[in-house]
């Protein structure tokens, strides 16, 4: 399921999330990070980054104590992901 997850380091990480035990898996991982909106410098928009993509399967795996708090993503977010990393089926 796509989730997101805010870890103690202050990454917020969005990615499809299964849970093993202690850990938590995230396959296919993104980082979201806030920059200038192109259009208008006085606003910022948000992108999705690709997180550890040098990894085999691109895939991480963390300890469940060290994520702070997970949750189900709005739907231009979720959209946003799965048309970039998922399946490319979106909500509406």
């Amino acid at each position: 399921m796509i989730q997101v997850l805010k870890l103690v380091s202050g990454e917020e990480l969005v990615g499809d999330i299964s849970t093993e035990g202690t850990f938590v898996k995230i396959k296919q991982p993104c980082f979201l990070q806030m920059l200038p909106s192109r259009s208008d410098p006085t606003k910022s928009m948000m992108a999705l980054v690709p997180y550890a993509m040098y990894l085999e399967e691109h895939c991480v795996t963390v300890e469940a104590k060290n994520i702070l708090w997970s949750g189900k993503p709005v739907t231009e977010l979720y959209n946003q992901y799965n048309s970039a990393f998922g399946s490319g089926i979106q909500l509406v």
